[in-house]
């Protein structure tokens, strides 16, 4: 009796080991959402390129990576940023995920192309192509993307365009996957 004992705790151990996933702690800026449609919550953060002593460009490749809390999410990378602000859209395509978008940031320039990406079988896609931004847009506080009012399947995005000497900021509605 003693010998099935020892080999049951044995064994709850060896379960216990084995089903202990090892978690990479998440950051404070971390933005959550239920991306994955599965009710519970997940967390996304970005893990920045090293930068160079002069500050000025990246140790190898200047692409950040948008990490998941849940290992199952594979991880998206974006190149040309050295960091970036991440927002949680809700659900903008009716599919019962959120979307998240991102604004990269670079060395200079006011200019930024907006990423919008939706999850597919575990992995990041392209909900919307990304469109271009100027620093005017959000400091005016202007949306750049929310679903279309009554049309399903679409959304209006917002972007910046130089016209006639000057930045302004035009809208459209597009289709949305």
């Amino acid at each position: 009796m003693q010998a099935v004992k020892t080999l049951l705790l044995t064994l709850f151990f060896i379960w216990e080991f084995i089903s202990v996933k090892q978690t990479t702690p998440i950051p404070k800026d971390a933005v959550k959402g239920d991306f994955n449609g599965d009710g519970k919550p997940e967390y996304i953060w970005i893990v920045k390129p090293k930068i160079n002593d002069s500050g000025e460009d990246c140790v190898g490749k200047c692409t950040i990576k948008i990490v998941c809390s849940n290992p199952d999410i594979q991880p998206l990378s974006i190149e040309n940023a050295i960091g970036g602000t991440i927002t949680n859209l809700g659900d903008l395509n009716d599919d019962g995920k959120d979307e998240f978008g991102i604004l990269p940031d670079w060395f200079t320039s006011c200019w930024a192309p907006y990423h919008v990406y939706t999850l597919t079988n575990k992995h990041w896609q392209v909900a919307v192509p990304s469109f271009p931004t100027h620093c005017n847009q959000w400091e005016a506080d202007v949306k750049p993307i929310e679903r279309a009012p009554g049309k399903k399947g679409y959304v209006t995005i917002r972007y910046s365009v130089f016209e006639k000497e000057e930045i302004v900021t035009k809208s459209k509605i597009v289709a949305i996957k």
